[in-house]
């Protein structure tokens, strides 16, 4: 049996700018249709991908972890620029990516949230299984226990970092009703001095969110013209307006506009600035993020938890066929022992059952402790062939 591998390739900030995460993107369904190619060539991959991050893996070596890329990215010219990682400092990242740990406000719960999509995602494309799948899903479990440490920090982590930039103003346009624009929203209410928000959408009938203004995405420009800070949160495809739409409300302004641009792809490319633009992307929110985030000790735990995933994995080709082997020694026995004493038994019918039962359980708890280790310890693959002579199993069956 050969021994689990796992790959990775990370896109994310700071390493990789805005504008080249915007090109690797994938959501929703164009996630789900992506992750379906890879499939249809027999290889497993993992995809998340956030405004701040794109992550993919693949049980499989490096050269599996190209192959991955190419069908994920057919019109990107390869090589892509990442960085690269393998087993066991794979694993390690996707704990920390999943707790947060790798976020600019340490622990932001909704990465947690996108990791789960991205799995969900992944079984629809039917790319994930096995040991995999089990990774992946004990990295989430790691992240929501981790949560308990760090339940100062609430929702929104660039969006609540960008309502910090804008908490001098008096008046704020959010554009967009997506669940950053949302949490920006929040954010901006939550401040010692809430500015007067008004939200542009596209179909402003369908946003419900009390106590502000909604106007349609058609009269936006006013506000750049206008209002002392933007923040532009659309899940739009390219740019919500076209350069000269910037560039003309920037020659009406009589004072400069702060646009904050959480957007990805960016709903603003700004070609000029005419002294009145203070423009700030996704990643400039993030650095800022960084510098004022709360510090938590949760390293430790995401951790030992990914070493214990780790080892899981690696002893698998291992220990496995020896954990099974010794458990059908062990049922072999209960069953040799039970047909031995069942003639001795005056009851009723269900005393040879009820017999097996309690045999089963005992020779089960007495097993379930080396068991443990082989599974789960540094040493389960070097005591494998030990206990495997001492329990008189074969291996190779």
């Amino acid at each position: 049996m050969t021994r689990f591998r796992l790959s990775s390739m990370t896109f994310a900030h700071p390493e990789v700018v805005a504008e080249h995460r915007a090109v690797l993107h994938l959501a929703d369904d164009r996630l789900v249709k992506a992750l379906q190619r890879v499939r249809s060539e027999g290889i497993d991959a993992f995809v998340l991908s956030t405004c701040l991050r794109t992550e993919v893996a693949t049980s499989g070596c490096e050269r599996a972890l190209e192959r991955v890329l190419r069908l994920l990215y057919p019109d990107v010219e390869y090589p892509l620029d990442g960085v690269l990682r393998q087993d066991r400092d794979a694993v390690h990242h996707l704990y920390r990516v999943a707790a947060g740990l790798d976020s600019p406000i340490l622990g932001e719960p909704e990465v947690l949230g996108q990791f789960r999509t991205a799995l969900e995602a992944a079984r629809r494309a039917e790319s994930v299984g096995g040991l995999f799948e089990k990774t992946l899903q004990s990295a989430i479990a790691t992240g929501r226990s981790s949560r308990r440490h760090l339940q100062h920090v609430g929702p929104g982590s660039v969006a609540v970092a960008a309502a910090e930039i804008a908490a001098s103003a008096d008046q704020v346009a959010v554009f967009g009703a997506g669940a950053m624009a949302r949490a920006a929203v929040g954010a901006l209410r939550r401040g010692s001095r809430p500015p007067r928000i008004t939200i542009y959408a596209r179909r402003p009938e369908a946003v419900s969110i009390p106590n502000d203004e909604v106007l349609p995405m058609a009269s936006a420009p006013t506000a750049l013209a206008e209002v002392p800070v933007v923040i532009s949160a659309t899940g739009a495809k390219r740019e919500l307006f076209g350069p000269e739409v910037l560039s003309d409300a920037l020659e009406r302004r009589a004072e400069p506009l702060l646009l904050i641009d959480l957007a990805m792809p960016p709903d603003f490319v700004p070609s000029t600035s005419n002294g009145h633009l203070r423009y700030l992307n996704v990643d400039d929110v993030a650095l800022h993020a960084r510098r004022n985030g709360e510090a938590a000790t949760i390293e430790n735990e995401v951790e030992g938890a990914a070493a214990g995933a780790w080892v899981r994995l690696s002893n698998h080709h291992e220990v496995g066929p020896v954990i099974a082997a010794i458990l059908e020694e062990a049922d072999r026995a209960v069953l040799e022992e039970v047909a031995r004493f069942t003639g001795r038994l005056n009851g009723g019918t269900n005393d040879a059952a009820v017999v097996n039962q309690l045999a089963q359980t005992i020779a089960h708890r007495v097993l379930h402790r080396p068991l443990s280790y082989l599974g789960s310890s540094e040493g389960g693959a070097e005591a494998a062939p030990i206990l495997a002579e001492v329990f008189g199993v074969n291996r190779d069956r």
